[in-house]
């Protein structure tokens, strides 16, 4: 029969008995398939929606419609000395996350797909809040179709047709951590397919379809590991939450989703969050200091579906992100991996941020009001007109927006933020970019901005067609450290990405930074 077949590879050295969760498994079933010994393990689980409660008192419904009942299984199989573990169902469950082998299904893909036949991708942006999707085309096609940025992406997961296949219904295979192939399968051919993935595991001929795909370098380092997990967990245990942070690993169906839990406990109702943030993490799940790496690594923080199950969960470890500088060189960790930046890549970034120009306007020190309120005391009307939270529609697109926080009557339209270790410089690089394009793009723009300025001196005459352009664009940032204005690796990739997009309207870009005193 064919069937999707999901995959996992544990970790080498690791026993199968290491490998399981012993509060999840079942009692083990030994198997010998074509000489080879197997373990098999299935589970039945009943549960109930919690939205059945809203039925309790209604006559005539009776409790037990809303038990459903499920059934999951796994099967260990051993070849050449590596533990292979099929999942079937919820079956992922019973293994312990730490113990499975990083990447797996991701190489797998890439050395077993074919680099013309790619159906989506899943990938990460390197920003200070990682932006996951996936994309997906109507026909396969290559990679360059997806417009994947090699210089701030990094790849999850591919889908691609297994190569070679001629066949009217070829095999699918996809992966990240979990190879999963559609592929006609038998219980005697488990062994088989094990040792074909090993196979494509081991192999490095994806370096030769995908040579951009260790542009990021993973760190292998065990010495330079140790460095950056310690600098890491400095971080973390003293609180300073700047530069290390925690995010989902992967894609989240929203549409089946009902939370994040910290703790899982078996009768306590779990208590779900919406999104992850490393300081309530901390706060409520009971970890103690020093915080450890084995601790992350051993620590889960559990994803449940629609229905309130839970039904998939990561490591703390695999849901960090930091950045980190360590003698001289960029190291990011994502998804519970440490990348060394390409020096070339880093040094191009560092260099774009040196070379954009200082604004000249001497802008007063912010002492500790309200944004709202400081922008308002420089806005006098004349040197500087206030468009913050004056909203703008522009046509077609059912969206309001700001034009800018403050327009200058030396032509400038200026964007400002306060420093911070959330999405706040994403969305001043953001709002920057995507205001000028309408801008350019949509001329009741320059109406309304007008509009709103009908009480000062100041007024808009932008015409698409100047060359150069009259105005210019200022990202002002509101920052407490002394000397020039500091920005982390991610936020610096990131205003290149929108500095480019302004640089090729015509626009000249100039940074400003606003002392906090």
């Amino acid at each position: 029969m064919k069937l999707n077949v999901v995959c996992y590879l544990i970790k080498e050295g690791a026993t199968e008995d290491e490998s399981l969760d012993k509060e999840k498994i079942s009692k083990r079933i030994p198997i010998v398939i074509k000489g080879v010994p197997c373990g098999l393990y299935i589970k039945k689980s009943y549960s109930e929606p919690r939205w059945s409660k809203l039925f309790d008192d209604v006559s005539g419904v009776d409790p037990k419609i809303f038990r459903s009942e499920s059934v999951r299984a796994l099967l260990v199989v051993n070849i050449e000395n590596r533990l292979f573990a099929f999942t079937f169902g919820h079956g992922r469950s019973m293994l312990k996350s730490f113990m499975l082998e990083r990447g797996f299904g991701l190489r797998v893909t890439l050395n077993l797909g074919d680099s013309e036949q790619i159906k989506s991708i899943d990938k990460s942006t390197l920003e200070k809040v990682s932006l996951n999707t996936r994309s997906q085309t109507s026909k396969n096609t290559s990679v360059n179709d997806f417009d994947f940025e090699f210089d701030q992406e990094i790849l999850k997961s591919i889908c691609a047709v297994v190569e070679d296949e001629d066949t009217e219904n070829p095999e699918v295979v996809s992966g990240c951590d979990s190879v999963s192939i559609n592929t006609e399968i038998e219980l005697d051919t488990f062994p088989d397919l094990a040792k074909r993935l090993l196979v494509a595991y081991q192999d490095d001929k994806y370096q030769e379809k995908y040579p951009w795909v260790d542009f990021i370098q993973s760190v292998s380092d065990p010495e330079i590991l140790q460095q950056l997990n310690d600098e890491m967990l400095n971080l973390v245990n003293n609180e300073k939450f700047d530069n290390v942070w925690i995010s989902p690993p992967e894609v989240i169906d929203y549409s089946d989703f009902s939370g994040f839990v910290y703790n899982a406990r078996k009768g306590r109702p779990p208590c779900f969050h919406s999104d992850l943030d490393l300081s309530i993490y901390i706060a409520q799940s009971t970890i103690r200091k020093p915080i450890t790496i084995e601790v992350l690594k051993r620590r889960e923080i559990f994803k449940f579906n629609a229905e309130e199950r839970n039904v998939d969960g990561w490591p703390v470890f695999h849901c960090m992100n930091c950045e980190l500088v360590l003698n001289g060189e960029t190291y990011i960790l994502n998804d519970g991996k440490w990348y060394r930046i390409d020096s070339e890549f880093s040094d191009a970034v560092n260099s774009f941020f040196n070379s954009l120009n200082k604004c000249q306007i001497d802008f007063p020190p912010y002492c500790g009001m309200k944004e709202g309120e400081y922008l308002r005391k420089i806005a006098d009307g004349e040197n500087f007109a206030l468009l913050d939270q004056q909203w703008i529609y522009p046509k077609g697109t059912g969206n309001k927006i700001e034009f800018c926080d403050l327009i200058s009557q030396c032509d400038a339209f200026i964007h400002v933020k306060k420093y911070g270790s959330s999405s706040v410089l994403s969305h001043l690089f953001s709002q920057a970019s995507v205001a000028t394009d309408f801008l350019m793009n949509d001329p009741s723009v320059q109406e309304q901005v007008n509009r709103h300025l009908e009480e000062t001196y100041l007024s808009i005459k932008f015409n698409s067609e100047d060359s150069p352009r009259k105005y210019r664009i200022v990202l002002a940032i509101m920052q407490k450290n002394a000397g020039d204005l500091h920005l982390p690796f991610f936020s610096k990739v990131n205003l290149r990405h929108h500095a480019r997009r302004l640089i090729n309207m015509g626009f000249k870009v100039e940074l400003a930074k606003i002392n906090i005193s």
